[in-house]
């Protein structure tokens, strides 16, 4: 149906088609395809607007364009999320004499019970790279065309944002580090919460976003130009992990439109909805929400390792490493192991199909605090089958898992070892407790996560100078 005019019939075209949305979620569960639903529905009532407001303007080539950003700009607006818009000015004259008419349209999209982010800007302001708002320099690598001006956009698009984002990679990349790291820290550094954020968590859908971007950085500084295929789908971008995003998506959507506004906290009830619907899963076949989180969790960690991948390859550490590089030299000299760029890696991936190479890789992890380089991890996972089912056939597993427990980062070393794996493989036991969901007062994290909070808790009890953790650290020597 084509918009003419805004008001009435544009608020009851978006509730209509809104609730018809939400009637596809019903029956399908498909996230994905709600995001997309409810972008193409936003662009027509965007377009429409636009055209009212800006009657000269929305003709090409007069001086301002209406863009998409974000999640918006990616064809990926949730139920309730913001719609992020820039309107793009040729000049600073432009941009004043639009202000009112901008205002006027975003109450419009207000009016319809829409959460508009608007930004204006004029083109030469784009050029500039905002260190004091990385947010909005992230937002531009998925931006895309609406209305008005073809040919100021397209400058923007094919020439200024692949010049800032060449000339900035290392600061954006930067950028992206230290927003994940400060996203990370206030979420308890785990993907393992028993009532997960799902946008922002550890292994939430920003942490996938976070792997969009960095590719799409790698992409402009490279190409120096905005690759075919949609910032979301990446060819780098395995299908797992393409999977995991339309879980998430499923799983955001449903709280969305439960809850009625832009939560994204995924609480037992919610849980308790989800699994009764086999969400994401498989549709109408109800499954106990503990069996459900499990899924859940195990495709947050699918996240949580590809964006932590990303950007220990996109931000080395700094801190320390050139002080250290001679003593790592010495070290592993004659070892099977060696450090390039602050990673530990294996000089023969086929030793690790020996079990005890493999226990002393995790030993070195837990006594020096190295972490695996992203090629190394994937060698271990390719050597697992290679390894015995039961690590009671392994001989003297014991004594080098002691090694690996009493070392100063043995949690380090034990998260590692689990991501890739290969705890279950050498003790089947600890499946049992592989993303386990216990509903109570005592757990905040799933009972894998738990036990090694409680490691870690041991570990730090070393150094403790007052009275009580003295006696603790004394018993634990």
């Amino acid at each position: 149906m084509a918009l003419s005019t805004p008001g009435q019939v544009l608020r009851e075209t978006y509730s209509a088609e809104s609730a018809k949305i939400q009637q596809h979620f019903d029956a399908t569960g498909d996230g994905r395809g709600v995001t997309e639903q409810r972008a193409a529905l936003v662009d027509r009532i965007a377009v429409d607007l636009f055209r009212h407001f800006f009657p000269h303007e929305s003709k090409p080539a007069t001086k301002l364009s209406l863009v998409a950003l974000g999640g918006y700009g990616r064809r990926e607006l949730f139920p309730y999320s913001d719609v992020d818009l820039l309107f793009l000015c040729a000049d600073s004259s432009t941009e004043e004499r639009v202000k009112s008419a901008a205002r006027e349209f975003c109450q419009a999209l207000w009016d319809m019970r829409m959460r508009v982010s608007p930004a204006t800007r004029s083109l030469s302001e784009c050029t500039k790279f905002h260190s004091e708002n990385p947010e909005f320099n992230i937002s531009l690598l998925d931006c895309r065309f609406l209305s008005g001006d073809e040919r100021l956009f397209a400058e923007l698009h094919d020439h200024v944002l692949p010049t800032v984002v060449s000339r900035n990679r290392s600061a954006l990349r930067e950028n992206l580090a230290e927003l994940t790291r400060q996203r990370h820290a206030k979420y308890g550094e785990t993907v393992f919460h028993l009532e997960p954020n799902l946008k922002n968590s550890p292994g939430g859908l920003r942490d996938f976003h976070t792997a969009c971007w960095l590719e799409r950085i790698s992409e402009l500084a490279g190409e120096k130009q905005f690759p075919p295929h949609p910032g979301r789908t990446s060819p780098k971008l395995n299908a797992e992990a393409q999977r995991a995003f339309d879980f998430l998506a499923a799983a955001r959507c449903l709280v969305h439109f439960r809850q009625g506004r832009d939560d994204n906290a995924l609480t037992y009830e919610l849980q308790s909805v989800a699994a009764n619907l086999g969400l994401a899963v498989q549709m109408d076949t109800p499954m106990p929400p503990a069996d459900w989180m499990r899924c859940y969790f195990r495709h947050a960690r699918v996240i949580f390792t590809l964006a932590t991948q990303l950007l220990d390859d996109a931000v080395p550490e700094k801190s320390s490493l050139s002080d250290r590089l001679g003593e790592w030299k010495a070290r592993f000299s004659n070892s099977p192991f060696t450090v390039s760029a602050g990673r530990l890696a294996v000089r023969e991936p086929a030793g690790l199909q020996d079990a005890e190479q493999l226990l002393s890789l995790y030993e070195v992890v837990a006594r020096d605090g190295l972490r695996l380089s992203r090629e190394t991890e994937r060698e271990v996972e390719a050597a697992l089958p290679a390894l015995a089912n039961d690590g009671a056939a392994i001989p003297g597993l014991w004594a080098h898992f002691q090694q690996i427990l009493v070392a100063p980062h043995a949690t380090d070393a034990l998260r590692a070892m689990h991501s890739q794996g290969v705890l279950v493989r050498l003790f089947p036991e600890f499946a049992a407790i592989d993303s386990l969901v216990i509903r109570d007062f005592y757990h905040h994290y799933t009972v894998d996560a738990h036990s090694f909070i409680t490691i870690e808790n041991l570990q730090n009890l070393r150094g403790k100078t007052s009275e009580w953790e003295k006696k603790f650290a004394d018993l634990l020597s």
